[in-house]
């Protein structure tokens, strides 16, 4: 079966994006509740799988990128382009809030260390397992969620010259299933000898051991450059299967979606993958659930303003927690005051992401086309002669 060739935008997927910042935001705002009752456990619980989102993000990105990767291998300004219109997208939010951090250090006491210069080299993730202090920035900071962001930049960085090299779809998606199996090993040696919460927090940090979503994000887009989309739906029919059997197993084995678990942190990230990889190409397919559910106003909302989101909505958590404690006082109620507080939490993030991307990321968005512009693809156009679905102004 041949590739097809449509070159569109799948709303579908942004809400797929909304859902995944959705996840990150409940795993965060469930841990810092700090109630007990029965309700508060069950629901603590639940959005301690929260991580999740994370590795749907990965799923995303690799997806996304590799499409656009692939769909350039023949223009001039191959690595130029993606490095200026990803340089653009990322660097700006993240090098402007650290900047901005930075400048009110004497307003909030902050207490740099010397590592958080790992940070301008987006080695967080590296610097945090080594000295975990440097996951914040006492009093007022809190920057450990970075670390996704550390990784993603590491595999940009790698990535594009691999598919240089490589270049056909079926090589690419021979080497992608090749480096999730490599990190599949490589987590369970790792427990096997070092069998620690340690570990499996430098497991959960690192991109040679946490990229399986990365990678499976990156064997869909060059199955689509091989097979049509109801063709790789189908490839994908029994691995999904067997995933959802072994997420099943490992939630009822190990009694938490936690990834502080042996069986989470081995096994867990590349079920994780397979099966968001069956929800990101039914939702490429207009007669599928999946395509209409993600195609919702609400989550491409979402999903729009997901890397402000990410980026704003736990960075000065360490003080919010003082708003808790107020409304809890104020209500005189516990549940009451955490309520409040998360609605707080929520709309104050969704804000501060919609005005940074109106007024501070778009402009700087605008000069994609002025500094990387498309380029013209043999005698036809990328645009049209490429199987890329999705434009890159829908990549975070």
């Amino acid at each position: 079966m041949k590739a097809q060739t449509p070159h569109k935008h799948y709303n579908a997927l942004d809400g797929l994006r909304g859902l995944a910042i959705l996840l990150v935001f409940a795993r965060h705002a469930l841990l810092t509740t700090h109630l007990h009752s029965l309700a508060a456990q069950v629901t603590g619980w639940l959005g301690s799988g929260g991580w999740l989102g994370v590795d749907l993000f990965f799923v995303l990105s690799g997806f996304l990128i590799t499409g656009i990767l692939i769909d350039a291998l023949d223009t001039n300004r191959y690595f130029k382009n993606f490095y200026i219109r990803r340089s653009l997208r990322i660097f700006p939010l993240f090098y402007g809030v650290l900047l901005v951090c930075f400048l009110l250090t004497p307003v909030l006491h902050l207490q740099w260390r010397l590592g958080h210069l790992s940070f301008l080299l987006y080695c967080q993730n590296i610097a945090m397992n080594l000295n975990p202090s440097l996951k914040g920035v006492l009093p007022a900071l809190n920057l450990e969620h970075f670390w996704s962001l550390a990784v993603e930049e590491q595999f940009y960085m790698l990535w594009p010259l691999t598919i240089f090299l490589l270049r056909e779809p079926k090589k690419i998606m021979r080497f992608s299933l090749s480096m999730i199996g490599a990190a599949l090993v490589l987590r369970c040696v790792l427990l096997w000898v070092f069998p620690s919460e340690t570990t499996m927090e430098w497991i959960y940090y690192e991109l040679p051991t946490h990229a399986d979503g990365l990678f499976m994000g990156a064997f869909l887009a060059a199955g689509l450059r091989t097979w049509k989309i109801e063709g790789l739906s189908s490839r994908l029919r029994w691995p999904v299967y067997v995933s959802g059997v072994g997420a099943i197993a490992v939630v009822a084995i190990s009694r938490r979606l936690d990834f502080h678990t042996f069986l989470m942190s081995s096994v867990g990230y590349t079920i994780s993958a397979v099966l968001f990889s069956g929800l990101l190409v039914k939702c490429l397919l207009p007669t599928s659930l999946a395509f209409r559910v993600f195609s919702s106003r609400t989550l491409r909302f979402f999903g729009k303003y997901s890397y402000g989101i990410y980026v704003y909505h736990l960075l000065f958590a360490p003080i919010m927690t003082g708003v808790l404690y107020w409304l809890q006082a104020r209500t005189h109620s516990r549940m009451t005051g955490a309520m409040l507080y998360l609605v707080f939490w929520f709309v104050a993030s969704i804000v501060v992401a919609m005005l940074s991307y109106k007024y501070f990321e778009s402009p700087l968005l605008r000069l994609k086309d002025r500094f990387a512009p498309p380029e013209a693809k043999g005698s036809t156009s990328a645009a049209a002669a490429g199987t890329n679905l999705i434009p890159e102004s829908a990549v975070q």
